[in-house]
């Protein structure tokens, strides 16, 4: 009984999840004249981007629903599907068929997605490896900074070459590493590591995750930022886990192979996804259909 019912809410949880992406995707979609704090602050106007922020707060209470009812092992691949849930639900709001190649990305990221996060042991008793001690928790918070510093620049040479879908996968990288690591630090939290730093730390860098994620729909769209930050967002918080915490990871050639063949297989789908379609004009906003297109551009 509460296997279904963590199968039930994990279920909940990835509609609510799919739903937030569509919306923020469809409102900073319509801000394509903004950026930075800029956009933000156009976005923080309208009931559509709260409605998604909404989802987003209720789509994580079910989450933690179902990780309390059941195992990692049943939760975390349901929630991959959240990238197939969400081009569905942007179908039926308008913004026109979902094309083949993005199915045909969607399916690699659902079916490398969970090979990957089948490779890593999901408790204690499981078979793997514990590193103890290896480096603490600012040291790794300062390394994934520099990533972050990294990616966002690399989104702002790649926007300024108007290079957006580029960007787009590099403003979404940067976001799920923000979200990563304030899932880790939450952890942390809940472990009994109370710190007034790290609490402020975690509520600014989701906060700059949350900034950052609506340029990355902005720029690219739905599918290609959403399968990175549904990638990237757990293997930061995974990361953090074995680093700070020790948690155990998987060092068999099996759960190794399985966990690159995963990533492969993921990758493929997010260039699939990211591919530009070939009815897009030159100027017109990624990830729209032409009609979209000029439904926004009627509106400015």
């Amino acid at each position: 009984m509460h296997l279904q019912m963590a199968v039930v809410l994990a279920v909940a949880s990835a509609v609510c999840y799919a739903l937030s992406a569509v919306l923020q995707e469809r409102e900073a979609s319509r801000q394509q004249q903004a950026g930075g704090l800029a956009l933000v602050a156009r976005l923080v106007r309208r009931r559509g981007w709260w409605a998604a922020i909404a989802a987003t707060i209720v789509g994580a209470l079910f989450h933690l629903a179902a990780v309390g009812a059941g195992p990692l092992v049943v939760v975390q691949p349901i929630g991959v599907s959240t990238l197939v849930i969400a081009l569905l639900i942007g179908s039926r709001l308008g913004q026109g068929p979902v094309p083949a190649r993005s199915w045909a990305g969607a399916t690699c990221v659902v079916a490398g997605l969970p090979a990957v996060f089948a490779a890593v042991p999901h408790d204690a008793s499981s078979t793997g490896v514990r590193i103890e001690g290896v480096t603490g928790y600012w040291q790794i918070a300062a390394v994934l900074a520099a990533i972050v510093a990294v990616a966002l620049a690399g989104a702002m040479v790649l926007g300024a070459r108007n290079q957006r879908r580029g960007a787009a996968i590099a403003y979404a990288t940067a976001a799920a590493v923000c979200f990563g690591f304030t899932s880790a630090t939450a952890k942390t939290l809940l472990l009994g590591q109370i710190e007034a730093q790290r609490i402020a730390i975690g509520v600014v860098v989701v906060c700059l995750g949350t900034v950052l994620a609506q340029h990355a729909y902005r720029d690219g769209g739905l599918g290609a930022p959403l399968a990175v930050l549904t990638l990237l967002d757990p293997f930061t918080a995974g990361a953090m886990g074995m680093l700070v915490l020790g948690e155990p990871f998987g060092t068999t050639p099996l759960t190794l192979a399985i966990g690159v063949a995963g990533g492969l297989v993921t990758s493929i789908g997010v260039a699939l996804l990211s591919a530009r379609r070939a009815a897009e004009p030159p100027n017109a906003p990624p990830g729209q259909p032409l009609a979209a297109a000029s439904e926004v551009a009627a509106t400015r």
